[in-house]
């Protein structure tokens, strides 16, 4: 049978498959329902990234999200950056899941009044089940939403690491976001903050912790103690974030040593550790090498990483091959690139354990029917380099169907311990 007969097959089977979401930010329902819903709503969350490179001002970029402006008017500012972006992956998940969800073949200036109209119309309660459950097939998404109260078991929540995205002035120690209520003077209590913070939230139903692949350094309680106390007395105002590429001189003692301690406060509640890693800002802090050390130091956490490190596919590959506790997660990388996708994963059955790889997360917030046409995405590039090793007889169809379903289900059922 040829290439495209085997892939349409294996994609017709998929497409019947329960899945896991690997990685959302879609919070409660009443988040949804509460937002101002229009067409442009297809075009936050990473499309509107892609303005600002196509050329589009800032105040433009203001101005087609400003509700109280005529639609017709924001969709007259937003056209021409449409056709230059109309070509993008972050674009093709966004026409799939406007044909399916509201029965419309393009974004234009005929269409984009209805198209509000029928998001406003469809934007009741319920509608996580008909976009998640029914028209995805997804029985629960992993998300990372800024709280453990998702409401339905079709989120599952992960929680964000304690000194990630903050502490790194007095102010922010002394009221940790994580614990507020909590009493820091020293530095054992703020750990002590960081593990009763882990604790509850896995008893809020997390399974897992979210931080960021940094250029961390060795953990240090000296150095770390030091930081805390300089801050604490006044000696420093704040602590510099690592910039590239004097990383050393800036470095952060204190963060490293906190997150070091909490990735095995996470490991001793059996919680998965996820990794932001690669493509975002200035990517070149992010790149999942700097994993290295902390995965030598801490051999039975579980670490999830993300986006396979993109640009440094190849190199997230090698931890995947080189590291009994990495997974490698193709969250989001479907929508960066499917070219790279495919790539990626033709390579990796090469080179690593079919129990290491999660297929998909849509990596969305609020236009929660982009998971759609992400999920689409994702079956045509698993479909396609499963059909190729078909169609050259490496495999058969019946073993194809079972990769894909490791990937999309058994795998980060296992990784995170699921009950589903």
């Amino acid at each position: 049978m040829e290439h495209s007969k085997i892939q349409k097959s294996l994609i017709d089977a998929i497409s019947e498959f329960e899945i896991i979401d690997c990685h959302e930010h879609i919070g409660p329902e009443k988040r949804r329902l509460e937002a101002e819903i229009d067409v442009f709503t297809f075009f936050s969350h990473y499309i509107s990234y892609d303005l600002r490179q196509a050329g589009m001002s800032e105040a433009d970029q203001q101005a087609i999200f400003n509700r109280s402006m005529p639609l017709k008017r924001r969709w007259t500012l937003f056209a021409p950056y449409w056709e230059r972006l109309r070509w993008t992956s972050y674009a093709k998940a966004a026409l799939l899941s406007v044909r399916k969800l509201y029965g419309f073949d393009d974004f234009n200036e005929k269409t984009c009044e209805p198209i509000s109209q029928a998001m406003q119309k469809a934007n009741t309660p319920g509608i996580y089940e008909r976009v998640l459950r029914d028209a995805c097939r997804i029985r629960t998404a992993l998300t990372v939403c800024g709280t453990t109260d998702v409401g339905t078991p079709l989120l599952t929540p992960l929680a964000t690491m304690p000194m990630v995205h903050f502490g790194d002035t007095w102010e922010a120690l002394s009221r940790p976001e994580f614990d507020p209520t909590a009493t820091i003077r020293s530095l054992d209590d703020l750990l002590d903050a960081a593990r009763r913070y882990i604790v509850r939230v896995k008893s809020e139903g997390a399974v897992g912790l979210k931080m960021v692949a940094s250029p961390y350094m060795e953990p240090n309680r000296e150095a770390a103690t030091a930081v805390f106390e300089s801050l604490r007395t006044g000696a420093e105002s704040c602590i510099p974030e690592p910039k590239w590429p004097d990383f050393k001189s800036r470095s952060n003692p204190l963060r490293d040593y906190v997150i070091d301690q909490a990735i095995s406060f996470a490991t001793e509640q059996d919680m998965a550790i996820a990794v932001h890693t690669g493509y975002w800002g200035d990517f070149r802090t992010l790149d999942p090498l700097h994993m290295i050390p902390i995965l030598f130091r801490h051999p039975k956490a579980r670490f999830d990483i993300y986006h396979l490190g993109y640009p440094w596919v190849r190199e997230t590959l090698m931890l995947g091959k080189g590291f009994p506790n990495v997974w490698l997660n193709l969250c989001w990388t479907h929508i960066i690139s499917q070219r790279c996708a495919t790539a990626a994963l033709d390579e990796a059955i090469d080179l690593v354990p079919m129990n290491k790889l999660l297929a998909f997360g849509g990596d969305y917030g609020i236009p929660v029917e982009k998971v759609y046409g992400h999920l689409v995405m994702a079956r045509e590039d698993v479909a396609a380099v499963l059909a190729r090793r078909v169609a050259e007889g490496q495999m058969t169809e019946s073993q194809a169907l079972g990769l894909a379903r490791k990937w999309f289900w058994d795998n980060p059922k296992e990784l995170y311990r699921l009950q589903v």
